[in-house]
């Protein structure tokens, strides 16, 4: 193939990129949850109420992120079972 790695391990290489993500992925949904909801307390003076809506919908969107690349990465895998069973493996 001319590539310095086999497909198969460029593909786990990939899984494991998207596995490493999912921290970060989360956090970040997090972070901007609040945010948002910190911004509609400063502007709206709703306070507590912006933070805390705001935080749970950073948890719920940081759960979703963390459900679709697990969903990525199990799709992955099965294709490279798949290809492992056509080639006998």
């Amino acid at each position: 193939m001319g590539r310095f790695i086999s497909e198969t391990t460029r593909e786990y290489l990939l899984i494991l990129a998207r596995v490493s993500s999912m921290g970060i992925a989360m956090v970040l949904a997090t972070v901007m949850g609040l945010g948002a909801g910190w911004l509609v307390d400063k502007y709206f003076g709703t306070h507590p109420w912006g933070f805390f809506i705001g935080l749970g919908m950073g948890i719920a969107a940081g759960f979703r992120n963390i459900y679709i690349l697990y969903k990525r990465s199990e799709r992955a895998q099965e294709r490279i079972d798949q290809r492992e069973k056509k080639q006998g493996k």
